[in-house]
Formats: structure tokens, C-alpha cells, sequence
């Protein structure tokens, strides 16, 4: 009697963990198409006419699609769950991230801005898909919850497996590969729309777009973590895989450079920083960081010599024989080290140790670097990044430093105050940016460029205190595994990447969805059982 009574129960629990799989397949499925299409995709006819909408578009219809799908799977699961089942969250990262969907909805609805007429077009603002049309962002908050849903699905659901991670990677060599080669001139895709006067240029030096990302700053967010999620695993890992990881960040590092990407820069340089204690577990990953870097100097140094001999420039040739030099030697120490070194792992406590003595001198070297780097720029005809950083250590800002980033930082902390608890509403930045000070350097500010900036103007405090426990919730557990997990190591440092030139950039539905994948993952419900499969 006791054991037909049960029977009922073992088959709800078989049919539980059956649409359990299911829901894992099309978080899957979910995932490479975030992470290996959308980057590729583009409008069969239009290319780079209404690139960001077309984009939109087709992110909105995936997921409405997929949406459906896991609705219907977990509907299912939940009517076979049985009796004992398995109690799955809800963690403070899904409540911060829930109460960041709340307080977006409510800058939706109580906008200040609700029958507002764009400058520019004339067209009326759609809070719910934010600002369209040609020059659009399509930021609103319809983008908002489906980047919610993104995490949810990742975090409850999601499974890595190795195949993931490698069309991934051939997703980011193709990226990287057509913006570098748009560069010297070879648009086989025919991307430049030269029909359209909006895009027409002169030459292939000047062109503010790339690859089938476009705008530059988008193409910075996504070089951004494709370099460090696959440095990483080519330095934490060993499997046959390593040498799609070593071209899949060394190429993404050369689109970073042609893209003259400071946001991007800053971001994987903060990660490294930070990486350190995990780089130096033993001399085979101290090698495998040398042959990185390696890669890194010769790809650069590439670039600049193509660049030299297509203008004539033989004498700017003679300068980069120091990089040249500089990443052989670094390559052949690499190889020597990844060869003969042990993969014993170091005391974590002396890693840490020596991590924090490393991290301050490198910092310290940086600081000293850029004050007589930042001086000699300063000399030049057209000062840079270098000689701005300079200025900033000794406290001078000027309003065009980060291309007129603190101009538009000031003017969008001045009018805070004006709806301090949950802002204008998404994708208002231009309207709650002071009328009076649009267009002092020709144009229009629709996106403070600065992520957290733009959500504290556009939902308030209260969003922007969701949107940060959400970032460290969904990441902090992840941090004392990364130590024996390469791949959680891999997508920490991505997550921290880009979190760091998001303070620099801008988010749209083109390259930004990686950051909720991340950190979908880094709050996985099963991270500490993290594997390649």
C-alpha cells in the first residue's frame, strides 16, 4: 500500500526533472543567441541605416519567442512538481533586480515627460520603447525588462557547457575580423551605406562605426569583455579550445585599438589589476598571461606598421621596434614558462599577499607613467586621453575631457534634484538634460554616457541603488570560487570589465545584454558546481 501511494509522486518527480532539462536547453538556446547572433546580425537590406532598431527589433521578437517558451516549460514543471521538490531562491540579487523592474515602471508611467516632443524629429516620446527613429537608442523600458528576464532565465536556469563558450568565440573572431578589415578598406559585406548621405565618408580612417556593432562606443563594451572573457579562459584552462581563445582576444584587443576605445582600455586594464592574485596561481598561468600579452603588443604593433606603410610614414615605423622587442622577449619567456611551469597551485593566502604588493606597484608605475607620458602628450599638437588622465590626478577638469563627458556629467548632476526618488522616466536623458545646455559642442545629449549616471537621472536613487545591490549580489558570491573555477574566473573578470567602462559608455540593446548573461551566471543557482561540459 505504501509503495503504490508513492508511485504517483516518483512520476511527478521524473516528469519535475524532465522539464527541468528543458528549461536548461532553452536558457541555453538563450544564451548563444545573446551572446554568438545578435552581435553578427544585420538587416539583410539597410546594414547601418537604423542599425540600433533593427537590432531592437529583432532582440525584441527573440525573446518575446523565447519568453514563451520557458513560460510554457515552467508551467509544466511547476504542475509535475512534487511535494518534495527542490526550493529555488528567490536570492537578494533577484529581489534588487525585481525591485529595479518596479521602479522603472513607475519612472514610466509618473514621467514628467509624458506628451513630449523630440527636438530633433518632432515625434512624440515612447517611454516603452524609448527615443526611435534613425538616431535612436531603444533604451526604454520595454529593454529594461527584457534585460530582467535575461538574468532570471541565466541565473535559474542556465547550464555552461564548452560548445556555448566556442561559438561565442567564433562569434567574436568574426566581429573582430570584419571591423578590422573594414579598416584597410575591404567592406565585403557592403556595410557603408554610400547612397545615404547620413553616412557617406571620405576614407576608411575616419569612420566612427564598426563591424556589425556600429557606433564605436558600443563596439568598446563589447571588445571590452570578448578580450577578457577569453584571455581568461585561455589562461585558466587546458583543452583543445586555447587557440580559439588566444585569436578571440587578441583579434578583439586589435578592433579595440582601431576603434581608439579609451572606455574599453580602462575597463580591461582595471580587471587585470584586479586579477592578479588569480593570474599568479602557478608559472604555467604566469606564462600563459606573458604569451596574452604578447599577443596583445604584436597585434598592436601590426596594426600600426600597416597603418604607417599604406600612409609612408617610414620613420613612426622605427619607434614601435621597442613594442616589437618588447613582445618577443615577453613571447618567448611565455612559451618557456607555460612549457616547464608546474600547474601546482600557490597558498591562496600568499597570493593574495603578493596579488596586493603587485597590484600597488603597478598602479604605483601607472600613476608615475602617465605623469611624464600625460606631460609629453600635453606638448603635442592634439593632446589625449593620457594628457587629460593627467590633469584629472592633479584636479584639473575640463569640460571636454572624455569627449565632453564631464560637460554632460555636470550638467545632468545639476538637474538630479529635480526628480530625485525615480527620475524622468527611461531614455529621457535628452529631456532632462538643461535645454540651455544642448548643443555648446554641436549637438544634442541624449545618454549621459555613463551608465549608472544615466540611470540615476532616468530612475532615480532608488533604481540606481537596486541597479547597484543587483550588480554586487549577483557577483559577490562568485568571487572566492573564481580562485579554483577558470571559468567563473573568465566571466568574473568580463563582468568586472564591464562594469568599469560602463561608467564611460553608453547601454543599448546591441552589446549591453552581456552584462545581465554575466552576471546571470556569476548568480547561477548551481555556481559552485560550475563546469565545462
Amino acid at each position: 500500500m505504501g509503495k503504490a501511494s508513492t508511485f504517483p509522486e516518483r512520476k511527478k518527480a521524473a516528469m519535475y526533472t524532465k522539464f527541468e532539462s528543458w528549461q536548461s536547453k532553452a536558457a541555453a538556446l538563450l544564451v548563444v543567441i545573446l551572446v554568438a547572433i545578435q552581435p553578427l546580425y544585420l538587416h539583410p537590406r539597410d546594414r547601418y541605416v537604423r542599425l540600433t532598431g533593427h537590432k531592437f527589433m529583432f532582440f525584441v521578437i527573440y525573446m518575446a519567442v523565447m519568453l514563451l517558451v520557458v513560460a510554457i516549460i515552467w508551467l509544466i514543471r511547476m504542475a509535475s512538481k512534487p511535494k518534495l521538490g527542490i526550493r529555488e531562491g528567490p536570492y537578494l540579487a533577484d529581489w534588487a533586480v525585481l525591485g529595479f523592474a518596479l521602479v522603472t515602471l513607475l519612472a514610466t508611467l509618473f514621467t514628467p515627460f509624458k506628451g513630449a516632443i523630440r527636438e530633433i524629429t518632432g515625434e512624440p516620446v515612447n517611454l516603452w520603447i524609448g527615443i526611435p527613429e534613425r538616431d535612436g537608442r531603444y533604451d526604454g523600458a520595454i529593454t529594461q525588462f527584457l534585460y530582467v528576464a535575461i538574468f532570471l532565465i541565466v541565473a535559474h536556469w542556465y547550464k555552461p557547457n564548452t560548445r556555448h563558450f566556442t561559438i561565442f568565440g567564433i562569434s567574436a573572431i568574426l566581429v573582430a575580423l570584419i571591423g578590422i578589415l573594414q579598416f584597410f578598406g575591404y567592406d565585403f559585406l557592403k556595410l557603408w551605406p554610400r547612397d545615404n548621405p547620413l553616412y557617406r565618408i571620405d576614407n576608411y580612417y575616419n569612420i566612427f562605426f564598426r563591424s556589425t556593432l556600429g557606433n564605436v562606443n558600443i563596439v568598446s563594451t563589447y571588445v571590452c569583455v570578448a578580450i577578457l572573457i577569453f584571455g581568461f579562459l585561455y589562461i585558466k584552462t587546458s583543452s583543445k579550445w586555447l587557440p580559439l581563445w588566444l585569436a578571440a582576444s587578441t583579434l578583439n584587443f586589435w578592433l579595440m585599438e582601431l576603434a581608439d576605445s579609451d572606455s574599453g582600455r580602462v575597463g580591461v586594464i582595471v580587471a587585470l589589476l584586479l586579477a592578479i592574485p588569480f593570474i599568479i596561481e602557478n608559472m604555467k598561468t604566469i606564462g600563459k598571461t606573458m604569451i596574452l600579452a604578447a599577443s596583445w603588443i604584436l597585434s598592436y604593433t601590426l596594426h600600426k606598421i600597416l597603418f604607417e606603410v599604406i600612409n609612408i610614414k617610414t620613420r613612426e615605423i622605427s619607434s614601435l621596434l621597442p613594442f616589437i622587442a618588447a613582445g618577443l622577449v615577453l613571447l618567448a619567456i611565455g612559451v618557456l614558462f607555460a612549457i616547464r611551469g608546474k600547474p601546482s597551485r600557490h597558498d591562496a593566502p600568499v597570493r593574495w599577499k603578493l596579488g596586493v604588493i603587485l597590484i600597488a606597484a603597478c598602479i604605483a608605475f601607472g600613476i608615475a607613467g602617465v605623469e611624464v607620458l600625460g606631460r609629453r602628450d600635453a606638448a603635442s599638437e592634439t593632446p589625449g586621453f593620457l594628457y587629460e588622465l593627467r590633469e584629472l590626478l592633479h584636479g584639473n577638469v575640463d569640460d571636454e575631457f572624455g569627449t565632453n563627458r564631464a560637460y554632460i556629467w555636470r550638467n545632468a548632476l545639476a538637474v538630479y534634484p529635480q526628480h530625485p526618488l525615480i527620475g524622468t522616466g527611461p531614455d529621457t536623458f535628452e529631456h532632462a538634460f538643461p535645454e540651455e545646455a544642448h548643443m555648446k559642442y554641436g549637438e544634442r545629449y541624449d545618454k549621459a554616457h555613463n551608465e549608472y549616471l544615466q540611470i540615476l537621472i532616468c530612475q532615480g536613487i532608488l533604481g540606481l541603488i537596486c541597479y547597484l545591490v543587483f550588480l554586487i549580489a549577483a557577483s559577490i558570491k562568485a568571487v572566492p570560487l573564481a580562485f579554483k573555477n577558470p571559468l567563473l574566473m573568465a566571466i568574473l573578470a568580463a563582468f568586472i570589465g564591464y562594469c568599469v567602462q560602463a561608467f564611460f559608455n553608453i547601454s543599448v540593446p546591441i552589446a549591453s545584454q552581456l552584462l545581465w548573461v554575466l552576471a546571470g551566471m556569476l548568480a547561477n543557482r548551481r555556481v559552485r558546481e560550475f563546469r565545462f561540459e
